[in-house]
């Protein structure tokens, strides 16, 4: 028994060990995401402030459109495609805003775009790939086996030996539930409890809104006026 219940253990231990490394990556991804966003709309700020000619306004509603098509894919199920379609249509807006910019910025926000486009497709992959199913049917009948197992074996204190071998396999039956619900941190169904928080993409697709816009464009206004014009 003891040998049996150290190989179950050992299984569900190695299970929940890489599921917890990758659910710590898959924590970082929105994050990243926002980090990419925010980094082209403080370049379309800076322009806006640097050139008052210049309209911002297309290029955030552009990103506030990605936000939006990453969020309803991810808990609505919408397709994928959309948020292909809103990454490609920046290029249209790069366009205009590698006008009136330097061929460097220019540079920085399509790399930038295409950090964006490398993250949505490993959630993708993630969500759309199972990555322990082969050690599900074998961690659910070792499971099963060491149950059994304790129910069969005889001893002096039956009641005993039922309370201990019930909180065991509770316990592990509960870590391998567990496991299940990391196994995929972008479920969003409303049956997953460990799904990576999207606080921080909701928060940016707020601050991408008009109204906000227009503060920020009337506080760079200001700082680009400070700017004397052969830095201009």
């Amino acid at each position: 028994m003891g040998s049996l219940l150290a190989a179950v253990t050992f299984i569900v231990a190695f299970m929940l060990t890489g599921t917890l490394t990758d659910y710590r990556i898959c924590e970082d991804i929105p994050i990243q995401i926002v980090n990419a966003i925010e980094s082209i709309q403080d370049s379309n700020l800076y322009l806006a402030a640097r050139k008052p000619e210049y309209d911002p306004q297309p290029l955030t509603q552009g990103l506030s459109n990605i936000v939006k098509s990453i969020l309803l894919w991810l808990e609505k199920a919408e397709p994928i495609e959309q948020i292909e379609k809103n990454l490609t249509d920046l290029n249209q807006l790069f366009v205009t805003f590698a006008i009136n910019s330097d061929a460097p910025i220019v540079a920085r926000i399509q790399g930038e775009q295409a950090k964006i486009r490398v993250l949505i497709a490993r959630i993708e992959r993630i969500r759309d790939t199972n990555f322990l199913t082969p050690a599900y049917p074998l961690i659910q009948i070792l499971l099963v086996s060491f149950f059994i197992t304790l129910l069969i074996i005889g001893t002096d204190e039956f009641m005993t030996n039922l309370i201990i071998s019930g909180l065991i396999c509770l316990s592990l039956s509960y870590i391998l539930v567990l496991i299940y619900d990391l196994d995929n941190p972008f479920e969003y169904d409303g049956k997953s409890s460990a799904d990576v928080d999207l606080s921080s993409l909701k928060k940016l697709l707020e601050q991408l809104q008009p109204n906000r816009l227009e503060g920020l464009i009337l506080s760079n206004t200001l700082i680009g006026s400070a700017i004397p014009e052969n830095e201009t």
